[in-house]
């Protein structure tokens, strides 16, 4: 299979649920700050929006939705435990978590970064921001609850969901927002990013500091 990418951004947590399956497959870094790169034409072939991530299978089909990739990925590899068995509650309920990841979670903290495409004066910028913060701390506020006394989303067993949730919230330090409110979250952080898979993708990625 392969995965078309860009370092950092929510495309990143596919490519860390592909190592963390054990899965092969090959990556294709999509550099969209570089208009010379060959490769964004192929994207916008690929997906007539323009956005990553973008898999295709190992059946050739095509995924372009972050939270289907990472369905998929966790049912090639039943054996990593990415996701709980089919037909079973807790799989709805990963199902649940997952969705609130990608609908709720990444648009209340991603949103944050298009402050200066959609208004270039600063002090309306500052009244925006002013107003996403509270969204984006109602969503911090949630998982920070849902953490406390556990590793993960789920519990003692990583998910595809903590691939998702680990990019997202670690835009924060991007957006010059404090998780000091959040210390389960500060924590999980750590944690993850500790991974073997993890730390892997971050480095092939050039993420770490």
């Amino acid at each position: 299979m392969k995965l078309y990418y860009s370092a950092g951004s929510c495309s990143s947590s596919c490519h860390i649920s592909l190592e963390e399956a054990g899965l092969k497959y090959e990556t294709v870094e999509i550099d969209f700050d570089n208009a010379n790169d060959p490769n964004l034409a192929t994207t916008q072939k690929l997906n007539k929006l323009g956005t990553l991530p973008v898999m295709i299978t190992d059946e050739g089909k095509q995924l372009d939705q972050n939270l289907s990739i990472h369905v998929y990925i966790a049912d090639k590899a039943p054996g990593k435990n990415l996701l709980p068995p089919q037909g079973s509650f807790e799989r709805v309920e990963a199902l649940n978590w997952l969705s609130f990841v990608a609908a709720d979670f990444h648009k209340a903290i991603g949103g944050m970064f298009g402050l200066a495409a959609y208004q270039a004066e600063p002090e309306t910028q500052a009244k925006v921001r002013k107003n996403m913060m509270v969204r984006a701390n109602e969503v911090l506020d949630y998982l920070n609850t849902r953490l406390q006394g556990r590793s993960y989303v789920l519990g003692e067993q990583f998910s595809v969901i903590d691939s998702y949730a680990f990019i997202v919230a670690s835009w924060t330090k991007y957006l010059d927002l404090s998780l000091a409110a959040y210390p389960n979250i500060v924590s999980y952080l750590g944690r993850v990013a500790s991974r073997p898979a993890v730390a892997k993708v971050l480095k092939d990625e050039g993420l770490l500091d």
